[in-house]
């Protein structure tokens, strides 16, 4: 039987965020924004990220891709 090359297991992909912090009803509230995505290097040593936008905050959040249900 001939060998089969199988594709390799896709990299996990990251979330790029931001918090948006905001009070509704006296309680603090934040909305997520995802403004763009990451991608492990292979030596596991960093990350591939791309933006589509930047925070005015200065802080962004890396979060593990978890795709929504549908």
């Amino acid at each position: 039987m001939p060998k089969q090359n199988t594709p390799a297991p896709a990299k996990p992909r990251y979330d790029v965020l931001v918090a948006d912090e905001y009070e509704r009803d006296g309680q603090k509230q934040v909305n997520w924004i995802r403004v763009g995505a990451a991608w492990e290097h292979d030596d596991g040593e960093g990350f591939q990220i791309t933006l589509k936008a930047l925070p005015l905050n200065g802080t962004l959040v890396v979060r593990r891709h978890k795709p929504k249900p549908e």
